[in-house]
């Protein structure tokens, strides 16, 4: 199925709230750095969310990109989609991820140096299952996308007593 008819399958509300979604993230991406920054994370806790705040390195620019990103706990690590709220490319903090393979995390107040690992499709695919239970609202996404969205891994450089 190409992407133009499966995005043809969202309601047309489906389509609003997520051009208001992607318009809010772009414009307001800076200010949830700062407020997770600032509250070290415990505003995302209220809504019942895991929530980090990953910095890499621009592929482009040579500066750093900060951007809150949703994440699902994994044994030693965190796991990351690159969702792009539903868009028909991958995010750009994927894209600068991918090229530099590492980045750094900050969850409740510490910062972590992390390693950058995309899942094979077998491993994604079970992760895909799990993080629909958590999250339904990526479905949503995958539909408008049109795309197999990039599953990764984060897993820290040096052991570290995870929250």
């Amino acid at each position: 199925m190409n992407p133009s008819a499966q995005s043809n399958r969202l309601s047309l509300w489906e389509r609003v709230v997520l051009l208001i979604h992607r318009q809010l993230d772009r414009r307001l991406s800076r200010f949830g750095v700062w407020v997770m920054r600032r509250t070290r994370g415990a505003l995302a806790g209220r809504f019942k969310v895991h929530a980090l705040v990953l910095t890499v390195v621009g592929r482009k620019s040579g500066r750093s990109r900060s951007v809150v990103l949703q994440y699902f706990p994994d044994r030693d690590g965190f796991v990351v989609v690159a969702t792009n709220d539903g868009g028909r490319t991958h995010p750009a903090w994927y894209l600068n991820l991918a090229a530099s393979g590492e980045g750094n995390v900050e969850i409740a107040g510490r910062r972590i140096a992390v390693r950058a690992t995309e899942m094979p499709a077998d491993e994604a695919a079970t992760w895909w299952a799990r993080i629909l239970d958590v999250s339904p609202e990526y479905e949503r996404y995958t539909r408008a996308a049109g795309r197999s969205f990039p599953i990764v891994r984060l897993t820290p450089l040096a052991p570290v007593a995870l929250p």
